[in-house]
């Protein structure tokens, strides 16, 4: 059985964010790698639960991490989890990705499991095209899409998204696609751009309706469509 304290040693040399729950879901450990990328530290967060520190979400803005997390449920039933992404939102305001990593661990008591996430940040463009790729085998299966447009790339930094002039998008509409495309959502997109939340929406659908797409994903899926080579 592992208990907390020998894991310490690891934890703290891995590059990687770490944190360790106990079976009830909150914070045990919080390793230094966690406080520098979110900028929280570790006395702010351990005793606290694990979904209110991580706050996880998805690209579209709904909640992963949870008081009834399936993950955590899994996890601490001693069951293995794929690795998987979220958005979520640093000390300062800063929205990232994170690829989060969960392992089961025996613990003292028997017939219990720490639970240990590993994560470490992606870059928010990446993710869009990594999400948005996957869409078209869903949207863009069945024929070709209504645009070919490709995210444009350069070096090794990530780069605002850059929308084609050729697109009848006025220049408020194309403020918020890019602040989609950022990870934003309803109500961030109208603190950012100060305006209400309403005319977020009216700005969304209308977006929809002039690039033929049904939902956010689609919409950012149409325009950062990565180029066949």
């Amino acid at each position: 059985m592992v208990a907390i304290p020998q894991m310490r040693s690891f934890l703290e040399k891995t590059a990687e964010g770490a944190l360790v729950t106990d079976g009830e879901g909150c914070v045990r450990y919080w390793n230094h790698a966690a406080a520098q990328l979110l900028g929280i530290s570790s006395t702010e967060v351990v005793g606290r639960p694990c979904h209110e520190v991580l706050r996880g979400k998805t690209l579209a803005g709904r909640p992963v991490c949870s008081p009834t997390c399936s993950v955590f449920s899994r996890l601490t039933e001693g069951k293995g989890v794929r690795n998987f992404d979220i958005q979520t939102t640093t000390k300062s305001g800063l929205v990232i990705w994170l690829n989060v990593s969960s392992i089961p661990v025996p613990s003292p008591s028997k017939g219990r499991y720490l639970v240990v996430h590993l994560f470490h940040e992606i870059g928010k463009l990446g993710k869009i095209r990594q999400l948005t790729k996957a869409l078209y085998g869903i949207v863009g299966g069945l024929g070709d899409p209504p645009l070919q447009i490709a995210p444009q790339v350069g070096g090794t930094e990530e780069r605002q998204p850059e929308i084609p002039p050729s697109l009848p998008l006025s220049k408020r509409e194309r403020e918020i696609l890019r602040s989609l495309a950022e990870g934003m959502d309803t109500k961030q997109i109208a603190d950012h751009l100060c305006i209400s939340q309403i005319t977020v929406r009216n700005h969304v659908q209308h977006i929809l309706e002039k690039l033929g797409a049904h939902s956010r994903l689609e919409a950012l899926a149409i325009v950062f469509r990565p180029r066949a080579h």
